[in-house]
């Protein structure tokens, strides 16, 4: 009886657990890869234009608020991402570019450019940067 209360335990721990996906193997709305910010605090996805260059993360809430599309604006002017699919690996400062309903001083949308995203490779990196005085860093993988 306690071998059978302890597997089934285990099973509903399993199923549990086992279903949980981390942020850099999620795609967000904009079908870019995803890296987390704190424990489950922000979600950042990342998406880049192979011909011009150009990369935009979008800044949204908790796992709900990255697969319901819901931005969340954030208290920064930059953040800084850095591309490990490149040698050696290249940093690219992104500008706050405050979608129409941001409120003033907040952004959920951060813009760069660099040659390195002139590429079919697949991302992989890291994108850091404060909100307020709190410093973050979060992986992303592209699958």
């Amino acid at each position: 009886m306690r071998m059978m209360f302890v597997l089934g335990l285990a099973g509903v721990i399993g199923l549990a657990f086992g279903g949980v996906s981390r942020a850099e193997d999620e795609v967000g709305p904009h079908k870019g890869p995803v890296a987390e910010w704190g424990d489950e605090e922000l979600h950042l996805e990342v998406v880049a234009d192979a011909k011009t260059g150009d990369v935009t993360v979008y800044v949204y809430g908790n796992h709900n608020d990255l697969h319901k599309g819901r931005a969340l604006p954030i208290d920064a002017k930059t953040l800084t991402l850095a591309l490990k699919t490149t040698e050696p690996a290249t940093t690219v400062k992104l500008e706050a570019k405050p979608a129409k309903d941001d409120p003033k001083g907040k952004s959920s949308v951060f813009t760069g450019k660099s040659d390195a995203f002139k590429t079919d490779k697949k991302l992989v990196g890291t994108i850091s940067g404060k909100v307020g005085t709190k410093p973050y860093s979060g992986d992303f993988k592209q699958k």
